[in-house]
This record gives C-alpha cells, structure tokens and sequence, in this order.
C-alpha cells in the first residue's frame, strides 16, 4: 500500500477555490483509491496536506497518467503558489 502526500500552499483569497476543485474531483471514482483526505493548518489558512492512500504502485501511476489527474492539477495550477509531493510506502498500520 502506498501513501501520496502532498503538500500545498494556495495563493490568497483561493482558499475556497481550491477546496471545490478538490472536492469536485473527488466525486468520481479513483481505481486502486483506498481513501483520499484534505486537511489544512489551522494557524496557516492557506497551506493544505492532501493525502491519498492506494492499493499499490501500479494503481498510484495509473492515477498520475490519467485525464483526470491532469485536469485536477490544471484547475489548481492557477491557485497555488507552490507544492511538493511525496511517496510513501505503507509498511504498518494499527
């Protein structure tokens, strides 16, 4: 199982832009998504972690390479000032 994690900092007064663009993505569904969350810091409004746990590899690039992928990021390009991505293999969970 792996874990994308990325992470973004939205330009200003686009908080709520880059939430529906999130959340209107995430109506359709991922194959090989295991679960997908949005969370955001409390104190710095405008930096958002998103987070998506998939059942593998193979699944996590089939997202990447899809049309909806590049739509997602095509929507958020004009709300973001900066991002960063990670991959993480999931080795425990309690």
């Amino acid at each position: 199982m792996f874990r994308a994690v990325l992470t973004m900092r939205v330009r200003e007064g686009c908080e709520n832009s880059f939430e529906d663009v999130w959340r209107s993505a995430m109506e359709e569904p991922l194959p090989g998504s295991l679960g997908q969350a949005m969370m955001c810091d409390p104190k710095e409004r405008r930096l958002y972690v998103i987070t998506g746990d998939w059942e593998s590899r193979d699944a996590l690039k089939a997202f990447e390479q899809s049309p909806g992928r590049r739509a997602m990021s095509a929507a958020f390009e004009p709300l973001r000032e900066s991002a960063s991505k990670q991959v993480l293999e999931i080795i425990a969970r309690a």
